[in-house]
C-alpha cells in the first residue's frame, strides 16, 4: 500500500511541477499552455503506470526468492570420542 502512495505522490509532484509553469506562461501563448497541460497529464499518467508495473515486477521477484533453511550447527555436528 505504501508503494502505491509513493507512486501516486510522485505523479502528483510531476503534475504540480508542470502546472506551476502553466500558471507562469502568459495567457496569450495558448499553444504553449496547452502543451504544458498535455505534458502534465501524460507525464503524471505514465509515471503512475510505469511505477505500478515496476512495483509488480519487484514484488514478483521477491516472491520467487526461496528462503534458505538454516539449521543450527549444534544440530548437525556430533563429536564422537573414546572414553578413557
Amino acid at each position: 500500500m505504501r508503494d502505491q502512495i509513493i507512486i501516486f505522490g510522485a505523479s502528483l509532484i510531476w503534475i504540480a511541477f508542470c502546472m506551476r509553469f502553466w500558471w507562469v506562461i502568459n495567457r496569450e501563448n495558448v499553444w504553449q499552455r496547452r502543451l504544458i497541460a498535455i505534458a502534465a497529464g501524460l507525464g503524471g499518467g505514465l509515471i503512475y503506470m510505469f511505477g505500478s508495473m515496476a512495483m509488480q515486477v519487484l514484488h514478483a521477484a521477491q516472491a520467487q526468492q526461496v528462503p534458505v533453511d538454516y539449521e543450527s550447527p549444534s544440530a548437525t555436528i556430533r563429536v564422537q570420542g573414546k572414553e578413557p
